[in-house]
């Protein structure tokens, strides 16, 4: 049985013997060992009746032994503990695992120990209740969850940072002919799963992707990864209205299942970062976030920014949301901005009737910036082709995406959802490095 549901049902075990498995942790006077297998943040203490040799921290035991409650707290004295493995203590004393403060880039060092330290298997078990939460939501609104190609020809955004994926010597052979490479043609890894997605909403009206994307940009900030996960549901007959709403219900769900089910969590989560945590979620989850306009966004900020005044059609940088939420909307709100410049959004996007704009949105929170992106697609079949060749697509490679609008030009929405920064946000961790198991950006090309 594992900790957690010891501590869960300890009023039914005190006074009979269980089995637990773990990890030391802890390792105090030669007789007190702190237990822990992963299951919860809380570890089990096991007092030992007479000194054992070569315990160490890190080292696997199984215990047997009767659970009792001693002051308020319960504690096993065992009859039988069995060791597993040993330990390298030159390794150990050079690794992360030793029993004292470590910074969070010297844990990025060892990825691959991180799972075994407390702040990051903390951070690891919130992601995994967000995942279950997330697919529990959309199963619960009767969405069904679609797997979309991670090798693909089509650049859904339109910017061209994509990852290139052959079986050609390209390093060594300066003509290379894609018509011999594995496809016949060239193959980049996703950015997202979105048009794919549309194809298979017009056969089951509400359809979600939940996997892994991957951007080429040289972005080397605490905000960016070269791979990440994305949360793209799609929807049938929903209008911009429709899909900000649902944007904003999916947000403060997640947001109150993590505040149930991952409470010591977040304690934690809160000492370690001193940040208030749970009060800053509750704060979203009780409140109605923002909504203006992006013609208005801009005019505040050149109100307030007199010196380096942004032009109408530029987006918003990370400096400019800082002024958002430090002087403007000085209340820690999501902010819905919505209505964005045709110029710096995607061909899919629906126009509005000034053609200068579009029926779209972006959710920017409070020291994480953008996580949701949305809007209504473009389903005029004229008017796609026509923003197409504006932004100087190749028509050849997303003509089964402009086919989809010879049959039916149906009205639909849908959101892109930055699930590593969801983490960031919920978890208060401050670079999203620290979020995700295997980080990968710029310039990371090292051993794990």
């Amino acid at each position: 049985m594992t900790i957690k549901y010891i501590i869960k049902n300890k009023n039914k075990l005190i006074n009979k013997k269980i089995i637990i498995k773990g990890w030391v942790k802890y390792f105090r006077n030669n007789l007190f060992l702190d237990i822990n297998d992963g299951s919860t943040i809380k570890n089990i203490q096991i007092v030992l009746k007479k000194k054992i040799k070569n315990i160490n921290i890190g080292i696997t035991l199984k215990v047997f032994g009767k659970l009792i409650l001693f002051n308020n707290k319960i504690e096993i004295i065992p009859l039988y503990i069995k060791k597993y493995g040993n330990i390298d203590k030159i390794f150990f004393n050079n690794s992360i695992l030793q029993n004292k403060f470590h910074n969070l880039h010297k844990l990025r060092e060892q990825k691959y120990l991180r799972f075994r330290t407390k702040i990051f298997s903390t951070i690891m078990r919130i992601r995994h209740n967000l995942s279950i939460f997330t697919h529990n939501y959309f199963n619960n609104n009767n969405f069904y969850y679609i797997h979309t190609p991670i090798i693909t020809y089509n650049d859904t955004e339109g910017v061209g940072n994509m990852f290139k994926v052959t079986t050609l010597d390209i390093l060594h052979n300066k003509y290379y002919n894609y018509k011999k490479d594995f496809f016949g043609n060239k193959a980049n890894l996703t950015v997202s799963g979105q048009l794919e997605a549309e194809s298979a909403m017009l056969g089951l009206c509400k359809v979600y992707t939940f996997g892994p994307v991957f951007r080429a940009e040289n972005s080397n900030t605490n905000k960016h990864l070269s791979e990440f996960w994305m949360i793209e549901p799609e929807i049938m007959f929903y209008n911009l209205k429709k899909i900000i709403k649902i944007s904003e219900i999916f947000i403060k769900y997640l947001i109150k299942k993590i505040l149930i089910n991952c409470k010591d969590e977040l304690l934690f989560l809160e000492n370690y970062n001193n940040k208030k945590i749970i009060k800053y979620l509750k704060i979203i989850y009780n409140n109605k976030f923002i909504k203006i306009s992006y013609n208005k966004i801009i005019k505040k900020l050149n109100k307030k920014n007199k010196i380096n005044k942004i032009s109408w059609g530029d987006d918003i940088n990370s400096n400019n949301e800082k002024i958002l939420f430090k002087k403007i909307f000085k209340k820690k709100i999501p902010l819905i901005i919505y209505n964005w410049p045709k110029k710096i959004k995607p061909f899919y996007m629906k126009i509005n009737k000034d053609n200068l704009t579009t029926k779209s949105f972006d959710i920017l929170f409070p020291y994480i910036g953008e996580i949701i992106g949305g809007s209504e697609r473009e389903d005029s079949y004229k008017k796609l082709l026509k923003s197409i060749k504006e932004k100087k697509i190749n028509i050849k490679k997303i003509n089964w995406y402009l086919n989809i609008r010879k049959l039916g030009n149906i009205q639909h929405s849908g959101f892109g959802v930055g699930f590593d920064r969801l983490v960031q946000l919920i978890t208060g961790m401050k670079n999203i490095r620290d979020v995700i198991p295997y980080p990968r950006y710029p310039g990371n090309n090292k051993n794990d």
